[in-house]
């Protein structure tokens, strides 16, 4: 079968975009049903709707990612195209908190458009994936009732071709950082959602030498040797989706120390040397130092590789690509 992936977040020379798109499509194109997968980015410009229509007409498939206004437009643009659409949910096209900490009332007015964009488009397209399943909470009750056999879950994964466990003094030698002890913070874009202030306060309180390492503004083929550079991860964020951050330091055999947030008490189900932790950063600190304590024994890149490496879900999404040709 033939593919399209459509995103109007993308990366490019000088861009910081999501990485999840090229790693979605080198994970489709090594499952044997597929012969292609193009993927056309949207680049909020009206010279795109007609590129990505010219597109969908060559293929068997078409796969939109993020939701929102644009992917609600686009729908549009493709209406006389018989092809299955799918569109995949992420966050914040979902949940919108976003609206909660900007002050902007334009900006507020844009997300409050997307997300009932998002809506109407349970309603138009053929299959609705969601990163976690903690992101149909937010769809209203009636919505979710009425289109749930259209549902599904479609958990993200990692390359682990890309995510290769390497020397610490490696990975902070490629980043021209001296060794230390690291604690690794992301934050793509510098929201106030993340919550880094709650991540410095548990570190100055866990003492011990620890340093924040800030991830933001890298570029994708740069976060493994961040990863790889750090002792273990911490996430304290206001609202998330399926944060991959999580499952990238688990493929790299890295402790992760997060509060209750998306889906992150699913990935951390079961382990030992990764914790949810409280925002309250005496509590989490003194937790966290606990779990240090004991040996690792997770091994994370072995056992939870059915769930995270992205070639074996990429199967699970070609399944349904293939019923919805049936």
């Amino acid at each position: 079968m033939k593919i399209l992936l459509v995103s109007n977040e993308y990366t490019k020379p000088g861009r910081i975009g999501n990485p999840i798109i090229p790693r979605l499509q080198n994970a489709l194109k090594a499952n044997s049903l597929v012969e292609s997968v193009e993927f056309v980015p949207f680049q909020n410009k009206c010279q795109s709707f007609w590129d990505i229509r010219h597109a969908a007409k060559d293929v068997d498939v078409i796969h939109i990612q993020f939701g929102g206004l644009y992917a609600f437009l686009i729908w549009f643009c493709l209406i006389g195209i018989n092809k299955p659409k799918l569109l995949t949910f992420h966050g914040t096209d979902i949940h919108a908190k976003e609206i909660l900490t900007t002050k902007s009332r334009l900006v507020k007015l844009k997300i409050w458009l997307s997300q009932k964009a998002s809506f109407c488009s349970i309603i138009m397209f053929d299959r609705l994936g969601f990163v976690s399943d903690t992101l149909l909470s937010y769809i209203p009750n009636w919505l979710k009732h009425k289109y749930q056999g259209k549902l599904f879950v479609q958990p993200l994964g990692v390359d682990y071709e890309m995510f290769e466990p390497i020397p610490k003094e490696d990975a902070c030698k490629k980043i021209n950082i001296p060794v230390r002890k690291y604690v690794l913070f992301s934050d793509k874009s510098g929201t106030i959602l993340k919550r880094r202030d709650i991540a410095e306060a548990i570190i100055k309180e866990l003492g011990q030498d620890y340093e924040m390492l800030v991830m933001c503004g890298v570029q994708p083929d740069m976060v493994p040797f961040y990863l790889n550079a750090c002792d273990f991860v911490i996430l304290t964020s206001d609202e998330e989706g399926s944060p991959n951050i999580t499952r990238e330091a688990l493929s790299l055999n890295k402790r992760v120390f997060s509060v209750d947030v998306g889906d992150v008490c699913q990935q951390l189900e079961g382990l030992m040397n990764s914790a949810i932790i409280s925002r309250e950063p005496k509590d989490a600190a003194s937790y966290i130092a606990k779990v240090l304590a004991i040996p690792y024994t997770d091994n994370t890149r072995e056992s939870l590789r059915n769930k995270i490496d992205f070639e074996m879900i990429a199967g699970r999404l070609v399944a349904i690509y293939a019923n919805l040709l049936k």
